[in-house]
């Protein structure tokens, strides 16, 4: 799992720093500065799940030495650094931009110190048992190499190390090795191949080197003799020391191989001279002694299976022609020349799998060979110079291919006769530097060469893509056992691929490439299984989100095609992350498929608005359209694979229910009682009604929380319904569709709505907003209890009383008694609403206000009113043994006599004062002899 991660974040670096390349090369601001933020992102994040793996194993270690150190300071710095650049080549103030990239490099340094301080801690312990063991291995290693040819490709670990470790090591090892090591530092490496085996030796060769490249330079300006001459006995000299080591093989290996390689390299640097210098005139006559002299390399390396030989004599031949004493290197000759070292170390490379030595030749082509072509190449060498690339890719291609079969073939040789006791790690197949390198550096230097041309871009991204995907189709039928190989050439297929579409179009089909490509990414990611193919794939749709968002704002023209395409290609995305429930360790599919859900609404919503030139009413058609596209997602979902989302298909509902009581705001619906065009009212209605039907016909969780939200957001899509019909009363069409729906449930069963607390709360809500607005008060009254708002005020509450009262609350006892006294508060709201209401309506009294406790009439009726509702509650409790709701009847007469004492008693109107009191003794007195309080249940079961 850990590995495959790591792969994954190689490839996103890998694809981040290609689209980084090319947004330099072809100037574009906004994509620069988002691949630039996305690399610094995915490195943070990189070196933020390094630390997090080395702390959980630190966790593990019973080591109190180990301590853990946290790495928020070099996160905050590289942030910062990555920032500073930015804006400082936005300012192009370039100085500043190579000091931040100093410090964020410097940073990563420190932190890959600190990383390898505390792996060698982690891996101390590991270490002690097996320094027997080790010595043994280095005891037997002693014997020397065999000097037969090898006869095939299939070679063993042991013939591919470098012979610079076979020398002898001591059989008894210091206690405190392992603790020294454990603080070994980031150049450590470096020393410890100056240390091992034979120091001194490495030195006197390097010193040597040295020297003859002064002598060759000193004989070349001052010596008398003709240059041919001392080009000549330098020459001889460098080949009586290749022939002294070849014959010294079987008395000092290491030695032997030290001189030849010295040997090798002096003639390299004298044949070198002598065609500068047109000692050699003839170009052929010098290619055919190069050749020859490659030749003789690779056959002295491979025989004597001599890793080192091979690098000292190449390296030297890599770096003959900048040492030659002249001002400027011919471009076209030294890019061909290294070619040609290329081709010899092909040929080393096919029977042995050397990584070493084609890293070397992979770094010194591209980085120093691309250098000299930055600095000297000539307009008038860069075609020729193209076409040099193009080989030169070409073969860097062959040899990660190689190089994997060779792995292979040596992993199965190695487990044919490994045992049980003698299980040695196997090196990784793939060489995943190189694989991803050369396409990543080699287009960057050719999109530098060809910058000027669209064509030769588009040709060259075009080129690796069908390479790489022919590739993939050839490993696949006859390398079965490469198949990761074969996905990461995908990989890069699809990358390049995608790539085709800016360099041919334009950058107005940036986003169409990649979320098409992206799309085909995650989709095949997601049905084989593939992660790397996922990490790619979302990258590149997020990437052609940004690409399309800055298109649409920026440009006049809309896009509409491309923005259809877009929004497709969002859908298939999201569908197939859907069928994904795993959770990925860099991103969750569920919450992309909702961003992805998300992006494909609003591409389609405004695609639509611009495609029928609905501009006028963008807001309400743009939220019917996406609703409407959100509903046909659900009906694939549900129809294919009745997948289970109904957390994110709850969340994505809320917001567009949010939306759209959000456009009854903008629209000033509750003011103005009325919409503003009837294509508002009609896109109103039909999203309401699609959300309301989205909502009915959804699967039900398990979850309480869940089923409490979905009624919540089913009761106001329905209330959204009578807005969109009734908009003359706003606040009584909020009630008119969910309290139909609500006696719909309750009559054929299906109780699953209107059991939700959370609707009780909305209804009992909705009874208060109702019976306290003046608007509805007055408006459409014909008669008490014949107008819309008692009829609904009392459905509700009647509605409400009687399933609150029936509702079991053994599960939710904390929750009952508060939403039943509120229940009976709010009808004794609703029922003196009913009163006021209809004395203003016949009386002229005022309404719910300040006024209404300063007028006779209206305290007088509510007194009795209370009064009687009181005696119907207690008179109905203590024949049914109710104890709780004759509590609250009780408590309904205490309201009373308050009201009685603090507001009647005021009253200037003798007449109603007295009416207040003696009314409300009276039937108080009939409660008393009628209505006693109920027996409780262990005084029934005692009259029993």
């Amino acid at each position: 799992m850990y590995k495959n991660d790591k792969q994954g974040m190689v490839l996103l670096l890998i694809a981040l720093t290609v689209l980084l390349a090319v947004a330099i090369v072809m100037q574009w601001q906004s994509t620069l500065v988002a691949a630039a933020l996305g690399l610094t992102v995915v490195i943070v994040q990189s070196i933020s799940n390094i630390h997090q793996r080395l702390e959980q194993l630190e966790q593990l270690t019973s080591q109190p030495l180990i301590q853990s150190a946290g790495i928020g300071t070099q996160k905050i710095v590289i942030y910062g650094a990555a920032l500073v650049a930015l804006w400082a080549y936005a300012n192009t103030w370039i100085w500043l931009v190579g000091g931040a990239l100093l410090v964020l490099l410097l940073c990563l340094i420190q932190l890959i110190s600190s990383f390898q301080r505390r792996l060698a801690l982690l891996e101390q312990p590991q270490q002690q048992p097996s320094v027997m063991s080790r010595t043994s291995t280095f005891v037997m290693s002693e014997q020397p190499l065999p000097p037969a040819m090898p006869t095939s490709g299939q070679l063993t670990l042991t013939q591919q190390q470098d012979v610079t470790v076979q020398q002898p090591q001591q059989t008894s090892v210091d206690s405190n090795t392992a603790s020294s090591e454990s603080t070994r530092t980031w150049w450590q490496p470096a020393v410890d191949w100056m240390q091992h085996g034979n120091p001194i030796l490495r030195v006197a060769v390097a010193l040597l080197m040295v020297g003859v490249v002064l002598l060759l330079r000193f004989a070349s300006e001052h010596w008398q003799l003709s240059l041919g001459v001392k080009l000549g006995f330098i020459a001889v000299a460098g080949a009586v020391t290749t022939l002294a080591g070849y014959l010294l093989q079987r008395k000092n290996t290491l030695f032997a191989i030290a001189l030849q390689g010295l040997g090798l390299a002096v003639i390299f640097l004298t044949l070198i001279f002598a065609h500068h210098f047109e000692v050699l005139q003839s170009l052929m006559t010098a290619s055919v002694l190069f050749v020859m002299l490659l030749g003789m390399t690779v056959v002295l390396s491979l025989k004597q299976q001599a890793l080192y030989l091979a690098i000292l004599a190449l390296s030297m031949a890599y770096l003959a022609p900048l040492l030659i004493p002249h001002t400027h290197p011919d471009v076209v000759f030294l890019f061909g020349y290294y070619f040609v070292i290329n081709l010899a170390v092909v040929v080393v490379n096919y029977l042995q799998p050397w990584k070493t030595l084609h890293q070397i030749a992979f770094f010194v082509t591209m980085f120093i060979g691309g250098s000299v072509i930055g600095i000297y190449a000539e307009d008038s060498q860069l075609n020729t110079l193209d076409i040099i690339l193009w080989l030169h890719i070409a073969l860097f291609i062959w040899l990660s291919i190689r190089y994997s079969q060779l792995i292979v073939a040596e992993q199965q040789q190695q487990r044919e006769f490994e045992t049980s006791s003698n299980k040695k790690k196997l090196q990784p197949i793939l060489d995943v530097g190189l694989i991803f390198s050369v396409p990543v550096l080699g287009f960057s230097l050719h999109a530098f060469l060809m910058h000027d041309s669209t064509v030769a871009l588009t040709s060259g991204a075009a080129a690796l893509a069908v390479t790489y995907g022919l590739l993939n189709f050839w490993i696949k039928r006859q390398h079965p056992q490469l198949s990761i190989l074969a996905k990461s050439f995908f990989i890069l297929a699809v990358v390049f691929t995608a790539l085709i579409f800016p360099l041919a179009k334009g950058a107005h089909w940036t986003s169409t490439g990649w979320v098409i490509q992206g799309t085909a990414l995650i989709v095949w990611g997601i049905t084989e299984r593939y992660r790397l193919s996922r990490y790619v794939g979302v990258a590149l749709v997020l990437l052609s989100t940004i690409a399309l968002m800055y298109q649409i704002w920026s440009n006049d023209d809309f896009p509409i095609l491309i923005t259809v395409i877009y929004a497709i290609a969002q859908f298939i995305s999201a569908f197939y992350l859907l069928h994904y429930p795993e959770v990925e360790k860099y991103f969750s599919a569920r919450i992309l498929s909702g961003i992805f859900l998300v992006s494909c609404m609003y591409a389609g919503a405004i695609a639509g608005v611009e495609l029928m030139h609905w501009q006028s009413w963008a807001f309400a058609c743009s939220i019917a359209i996406a609703t409407a596209s959100l509903a046909c997602f659900s009906i694939v979902v549900q129809l294919k694979t009745k997948l289970e989302w109904q957390s994110l298909q709850l969340t994505l509902l809320g917001s567009l229910l949010l939306l759209l009581y959000g456009l009854t705001v903008f629209e000033e619906v509750f003011i103005t009682q009325r919409w503003t065009s009837q294509t508002t009212q009609f896109s109103f209605a039909i999203s309401a009604v699609v959300l309301s039907l989205m909502l009915i016909f959804m699967q039900r969780s398990s979850v309480r929380v869940a089923n409490q939200w979905w009624a919540a957001m089913l009761c106001l899509a329905l209330a959204s319904i009578g807005l969109a019909i009734f908009p003359q009363m706003p606040i009584v069409a909020l009630g008119i569709v969910p309290v139909l729906y609500a006696f719909y449930g309750y009559f054929t069963a299906k109780r699953d709505f209107i059991d939700q607390i959370s609707v009780w709360g909305l209804g009992l809500l909705w009874l208060l907003v109702l019976n306290l607005d003046s608007y509805s008060a007055v408006h459409y009254y014909l008669a008490p209890l014949l107008n819309f708002t008692d009829l609904l005020s009392l459905l509700m509450f009647a509605g409400l009383l009687r399933i609150i009262y029936r509702h079991n609350f053994e599960t939710q006892s904390t929750l009952e008694w508060g939403i039943k006294i509120s229940t009976i508060l709010i009808g004794l709201l609703v029922f003196s609403s009913v009163v006021v209401r209809a004395m203003h309506h016949y009386l002229a009294t005022p309404l719910w206000g300040s006024a209404i406790w300063h007028d006779g009439s209206v305290q007088l009726s509510l007194t009795l009113l209370w009064v009687v509702l009181a005696f119907v509650l207690m008179t109905f409790s203590s024949q049914r043994h109710i104890r709780q709701i004759w509590f609250v009847g009780a408590a309904l007469l205490g309201i009373v006599v308050v009201k009685l004492l603090l507001l009647d008693l005021s009253q200037s109107g003798t007449l109603t004062r007295v009416i207040s009191f003696i009314g409300s003794g009276v039937v108080m007195l009939v409660i008393a002899y009628i209505a006693p309080l109920p027996p409780s249940l262990n005084e029934q079961k005692k009259e029993r």
